[in-house]
């Protein structure tokens, strides 16, 4: 009798342990599915997204064009009437004309006495332009005697500048050639004059 109840006692706890089993397997939740993964993939997605936006440099917002002003139109300026450009002072050339000129004592001196000494300027004047002239030589010839000189360029009140020293010796009257040799467009020019030696 005690050996069944004991037999009785093991099926009724073998029973037992089969239904907690079972009612554990039954009311143990079914796992749920790996949202984890799930979400750590979206995670990443949104954080690789996020990186791409922040990385990607914003378009630069269309600056607007200002509106072109017109260009005033430039009021047409009256020309001034062109005035006759002034004369240009010719230049001597041409004819020319030599003879003895005014120096510091007044007019040239044609009366001397013996072995007193003669000095005269001589002026060389342009026809064209009635001033006088420098450049090319003046040649004098008094008594038998010959001096050719340069023309003075020093302000050329004056073509040139002649002198003799001691005169002429003998009484009488001479004759004075003055020649000019011209220069550039100048042309030569020859003229005379007489003096008076006396004793």
């Amino acid at each position: 009798m005690r050996k069944s109840l004991l037999s009785l006692l093991v099926v009724a706890t073998v029973i037992a342990a089969i239904l907690v089993a079972g009612c554990t397997s039954s009311t143990s939740p079914t796992p749920s599915p790996q949202v984890v993964s799930t979400n750590t993939s979206s995670t990443t997605a949104t954080t690789s997204s996020s990186s791409a936006a922040s990385s990607v440099s914003p378009s630069p917002s269309a600056s607007a064009s200002p509106t072109p002003t017109a260009t005033p139109t430039a009021t047409p300026t009256a020309s001034p009437t062109p005035t006759s450009s002034p004369t240009a002072t010719p230049q001597p050339s041409g004819k020319t004309s030599i003879a003895l000129g005014i120096g510091s004592g007044g007019p040239p001196q044609l009366v001397f006495t013996k072995g007193e000494s003669i000095n005269w300027v001589v002026d060389v004047t342009s026809q064209v332009t009635g001033t006088t002239v420098c450049g090319g030589t003046v040649t004098v010839s008094i008594a038998g005697v010959s001096t050719t000189q340069l023309t003075s360029a020093p302000g050329c009140f004056h073509t040139a500048y002649f002198t003799l020293n001691s005169g002429v010796p003998k009484d009488g009257t001479y004759k004075v050639t003055l020649s000019y040799s011209g220069y550039g467009t100048l042309q030569p020019s020859t003229s005379s004059t007489s003096i008076r030696v006396s004793g």
